[in-house]
């Protein structure tokens, strides 16, 4: 714990103001509107990182209000608990929100659109999609996808009003199954391993009642650097005389062999992604660029180099994801088993008092979520078994994510292409799946492309929160789930806006995702169906080996210095690629702060480290207000390689 952190000055639980819930859901629907827009329009995206910057950027703003509240209007004064639930609404909300799981109704309407006489889409899966899934008529989809129009004429409304309240409830029952999921191994992370929850460090510091942390001059220091970098990229949009500070990641690549084996290289120095990753462990950032570079060196310019071609590194990525979910239930058995008897057996074994729902309300929600899913599959035409397998592993995926993010804060797991769909068809062949499963099962890839705002750690964070800042946890979970009856419709309908009014055309990601679910995947497997793939399930089980014996080496070695965790992020094709070098600098401030300054010093760093975010956060979200409302184009915290002006 830094010198910033206090205890609570009392063990009761804080219940929830109605007021503070309604002006959390306004903030909801604010955020997600905030986030679409720019997403949308600029390709700003506020949800990539696990800290999600509009959320900090919301905080933020409430606390300074706060102080002006407190001063002129102490009874509307919130709290440190009223801040935190807000921020808990905002960032469940915001998982959905944007470039996360709405854009998956980009391929919902893509293949009526889409459909050519050269592609014969019409007649190779037409007959597979539900009526309700999607409007059909073409004077609807022209709109949809041309812009300069309104979703709110009557036409339009009646069209897409089943599709939005069938697919609302679909992403609702998932959401609720993974809360409960989440109810049931949250005593196994955070009582019996422990586990410190490093995203949820830097809200509650920032809301602590009485902190230092607006007074801190090391965190204000920090705040400035990134915040000057950040307004002075900015202000080149309108003064292109002014320099251009790159923090932005370039591309560096070598044309001559056999260095040109190992493709792109990018290099990027974000000062958020540098603050981030100083409160990963040691073991963990150093094991990260190691394998990122291990895989760029060794398993591309020397395996390339002596004929080892393709060496499957997402098939790798995808088997040490779905068997860190595996390996996370099978340590928990021990709890799980108490759990059973709990529930089945009417044993009074475990205190279900702090939960957020007593264990046998959380075992009820999975099953009436697996009870919608089984007749949502019915009534599409997918096979149960399908879905059954497709949901098991996204939620192996999801516990495995949840796990390591809560006990070493990732700075981000963008698991491109790591998704159940590509696992089911690689693995089984898409001959024994058929082509109504496969049809179907395209609808889902926008939900689980690349899970970078995967849902269930933010959940399982949001209740470490509520322990930690004395919120009355059940009181939380229901404006938890208010927020989400409110905030999925809405993203919704705000998706809908912004496609009608500016064109789903013009936003590159919705004809993306339906370039690649139906032209790149879904019309391949129909067109070229397969077999089950050896390769794929062996390179799958190699992924799988190596994280569990490296986990293995990790829990019997405590030297050991290579962490399962930097394994998968290294070889996966998207986590380390954008920020391998910003993750470098930091480990290596990190490891000399360390050596030559003992835990002391290490301590007196981190508010330095945390203005970095803050500031990188704070700028860049006024940016993006900026964007958003004039619709230009400024500044986006480092991402693009150069700006678009050069």
């Amino acid at each position: 714990m830094s010198k910033f952190s206090s205890s609570a000055k009392d063990n009761q639980a804080h219940n929830i103001r109605l007021y503070v819930i309604v002006i959390g859901l306004i903030l909801v629907v604010v955020n997600s509107y905030w986030i679409s827009m720019n997403d949308f329009l600029k390709g700003l995206n506020h949800t990539y990182m696990s800290l999600f910057s509009n959320a900090i950027f919301t905080l933020f703003g409430l606390i300074l209000i706060n102080l002006l509240a407190r001063k002129f209007l102490p009874r509307l004064a919130f709290t440190e608990s009223d801040n935190l639930v807000i921020y808990v609404m905002i960032v469940v909300v915001s998982t959905l929100s944007g470039h996360r799981m709405t854009r998956f109704l980009g391929p919902i309407a893509h293949p009526f659109k889409f459909t050519t006489a050269e592609n014969d889409w019409r007649d190779l899966f037409w007959r597979y999609i539900p009526d309700w899934f999607t409007p059909r008529d073409t004077r609807v989809l022209d709109l949809f996808f041309s812009g300069e129009s309104s979703l709110f004429t009557l036409n339009h409304i009646l069209a897409w009003i089943g599709p939005t309240l069938y697919w609302s409830g679909f992403l609702f029952a998932l959401y609720i199954m993974l809360i409960c999921l989440n109810v049931i191994i949250r005593k196994q992370l955070t009582d019996y391993e422990r586990l410190t929850y490093p995203i949820t460090w830097m809200p509650l510091e920032m809301s602590r009642d009485g902190s230092s942390f607006l007074k801190n001059k090391l965190m204000w220091i920090g705040f400035a650097m990134a915040a000057s970098i950040s307004f002075l990229n900015g202000l080149r949009a309108f003064h292109p005389s002014l320099p251009y500070l790159k923090v932005g990641w370039r591309v560096i690549e070598f044309s001559d062999k056999p260095w040109s084996y190992m493709g792109q290289t990018r290099i990027s120095f974000q000062p958020f992604v540098i603050g981030l990753s100083f409160f990963m462990p040691l073991d963990l950032s150093f094991s990260a660029w190691f394998f990122y570079l291990f895989k760029k060196i060794v398993q591309l310019l020397v395996g390339t180099t002596t004929g080892l071609r393709n060496l499957y590194f997402i098939e790798q990525s995808m088997g040490a994801w779905i068997g860190l979910g595996i390996l996370t239930l099978w340590l928990a058995r021990k709890h799980l088993k108490q759990i059973f008897l709990q529930v089945f057996r009417d044993r009074n074994i475990i205190d279900e008092s702090k939960e957020p729902m007593n264990y046998r309300t959380a075992i009820w929600g999975i099953v009436l979520a697996l009870v919608f899913f089984l007749f949502f599959s019915y009534k599409s035409g997918l096979s149960l078994w399908v879905i059954l397998l497709f949901l098991t592993i996204y939620c192996f995926i999801g516990i495995g994510v949840t796990k390591i993010r809560s006990g070493l804060g990732l700075a981000v797991h963008e698991m491109l292409m790591i998704d159940p769909s590509r696992a089911i068809t690689e693995t089984l062949g898409t001959r024994i799946i058929g082509p109504r499963n496969l049809t179907v099962l395209s609808f889902f890839y926008g939900l689980a492309r690349d899970q970078a705002a995967h849902p269930m750690p933010s959940q399982l964070e949001g209740f470490r929160i509520a322990e930690q800042s004395k919120t009355n946890i059940r009181k939380l979970l229901s404006a938890v789930i208010i927020a989400l009856l409110v905030g999925i419709p809405v993203n919704f309908i705000i998706y809908l806006h912004l496609s009608y009014h500016y064109g789903a055309g013009v936003w590159s990601e919705i004809a993306h995702m339906g370039r690649e679910s139906f032209a790149n995947r879904l019309q391949l497997w129909l067109t070229s169906p397969t077999p089950h793939d050896y390769s794929t399930m062996t390179f799958m089980g190699v992924g799988f080996g190596i994280t569990s014996l490296l986990l293995a080496l990790k829990m019997r070695f405590l030297w050991w210095p290579f962490h399962p965790i930097g394994f998968v992020l290294g070889v996966s094709p998207a986590e380390m690629v954008y920020i391998w070098v910003p993750v470098f600098i930091s480990w290596f401030l990190k490891l000399i702060i360390l050596k030559y300054g003992g835990l002391k010093t290490y301590r007196k760093a981190i508010p330095f480290f945390v203005g970095l975010i803050l500031g990188d956060y704070t700028m860049g979200g006024i940016w993006s207000i900026v964007n958003a409302t004039f619709n230009i184009t400024t500044y986006n915290m480092g991402w693009h390689p150069v700006p678009w002006w050069e």
